[in-house]
């Protein structure tokens, strides 16, 4: 098992109750795939200099995981069918 971080970026215009929906199934679909969620860091929405579906507020989160790296494959398929997560990175942390 190796530490990596997860930041996603999902849709702001959705209404809490549909982002908190999401935000659940993105840590079902973790737990699934047996990543460990370490810390779980809800940045908000922010607005940013650059735009992503027309729009220049994006809405942060930052999961710390310990997982095996073999599962980000998976887990990229399962968050690529998702239209409300816009953009997210895998990034392996220094031991």
């Amino acid at each position: 098992m190796a530490n990596y971080e997860l930041m996603a970026i999902i849709d702001p215009s959705l209404s809490e109750a549909d982002r908190n929906e999401l935000i659940n199934e993105l840590k079902s679909n973790l737990e699934k795939n047996s990543a460990k969620i370490e810390k779980e860091d809800v940045w908000g929405d922010k607005k940013m200099s650059y735009k992503i579906n027309k729009s220049d507020r994006w809405f942060y989160i930052l999961y710390e995981l310990d997982m095996d790296g073999k599962q980000i494959k998976d887990l990229s398929k399962t968050i690529n069918l998702n239209k409300n997560i816009w953009r997210y990175m895998f990034v392996k942390k220094e031991a």
